[in-house]
């Protein structure tokens, strides 16, 4: 037999012998699969804690800060799913990463609202970084049907910052499928399977750092160059907000399916400034062409108050809060969009505000906003 032939009959008994590993691979995979293999891709941190350093980030008791998760991929005190009374839903803003859970404006809401109801209430925060509406779809599909015991009362979506980047042509690598016949290859357990430990390896590499990718921006006027918006950022940013509208219908769907009421919450942010009388925005970051970038500050906060516009109507306002116009300041971010404990403990006591001020209040078990001001009006 020539070589020729041998390195044939070698790349076919190799080829074979893959695929049939590959196979078998899956099928154990599919047979043993309790569910939760579907979530592999979701960007979910589950039974695990890391140690942050934020001494470089704000100003805290402590160099580190511990972030932990639970085995649902809940971060929490509640104890068990069942005893969420409010389950929080966003991106990297909603998860605070680097925030102590004490300090999540979970936490502060949770507190504000156990005193003002004389009940006990719990919130459970199910932020994903990097999360948009495409992935808090993916999330009611193939993540909170496997969390036993979850009904919320409520459900704050704390959305829409991480979908003003119009750019993008879709869901992330880690939200949903792609088109095609690629979309089937990504949904076989074996390929979820290579592409998470991929991402495990290079964590472990890396270490923690690489699960907390944010830094302390010391902006000064100097990166705040945008005076304009780019020409097509007015066609582009209405076309995003269109899909906006629909993801977030559906999700207001699936709430309504668990028997959850909506309280829709806009976002602050400070990459937009005012430079000598001016409103300037952060030079360009995203949507890279040849040239380099092509939009900034000014063409994001646009398309952010577009989609902010989309939740006033599609919830209604009665369950809208809005934090794009309330009162923060730089202290209150440790870079763009990310807040420090003081911004946190902000968007905490704002929500408490607004639920302690509405009938949400009874339906969660606490004193509805007649009986606070009853209680409050007693002469003591």
């Amino acid at each position: 037999m020539s070589w020729t032939r041998k390195l044939a009959f070698l790349a076919v008994t190799w080829t074979v012998g893959l695929a049939v590993l590959l196979a078998g691979t899956e099928l154990v995979l599919r047979l043993t699969d309790d569910g939760w293999g579907r979530t592999l891709r979701l960007n979910l941190v589950r039974s695990r804690a890391f140690d942050f350093r934020v001494d470089g980030l704000y100003d805290w008791e402590r160099p580190t800060i511990r972030y932990a998760r639970d085995r649902y991929g809940l971060r929490d005190d509640c104890g068990s799913p069942d005893r969420i009374d409010i389950l929080t839903i966003g991106g990297s803003t909603t998860d605070q990463r680097l925030l102590a859970q004490e300090a999540t404006f979970q936490a502060v809401l949770q507190r504000e609202l156990q005193r003002t109801a004389g009940a006990k209430i719990c919130v459970s925060n199910a932020g994903v970084d990097g999360h948009t509406t495409h992935g808090h779809l993916r999330a009611f599909r193939d993540w909170f049907p496997l969390i036993p015991g979850l009904k919320p009362k409520l459900l704050i979506f704390s959305v829409g910052v991480n979908d003003a980047e119009f750019t993008r042509s879709g869901p992330a690598e880690f939200e949903s499928k792609i088109s095609g016949f690629g979309s089937k290859v990504k949904e076989l357990h074996v390929v979820q399977l290579g592409l998470w430990l991929r991402d495990l390896l290079r964590s472990r590499l890396q270490g923690a750092s690489a699960h907390a990718t944010h830094n302390r921006e010391a902006w000064g006027p100097a990166e705040f160059t945008q005076a304009q918006l780019a020409s097509d950022t007015p066609e582009r940013a209405a076309r995003n907000a269109v899909g906006f509208r629909l993801r977030l219908r559906r999700m207001l769907g699936h709430a309504r399916a668990m028997g959850s009421e909506v309280i829709c919450v806009t976002q602050p942010h400070s990459v937009v400034r005012l430079v000598d009388g001016q409103r300037r925005g952060f030079r360009a970051y995203f949507g890279e062409s040849g040239a380099g970038y092509a939009y900034g500050g000014l063409d994001w906060d646009y398309a952010l108050r577009l989609n902010n516009q989309v939740m006033r109507e599609e919830c209604g306002e009665g369950r809208f809060v809005d934090l794009y116009n309330a009162p923060f300041d730089r202290s209150d971010f440790y870079d763009g969009v990310h807040t420090t404990p003081s911004g946190a403990q902000k968007i905490g006591r704002q929500l408490a505000s607004f639920i302690a001020r509405s009938e949400l209040m009874e339906k969660l078990g606490g004193r509805g906003s007649s009986d606070a001001a009853e209680a409050k009006s007693r002469p003591r």
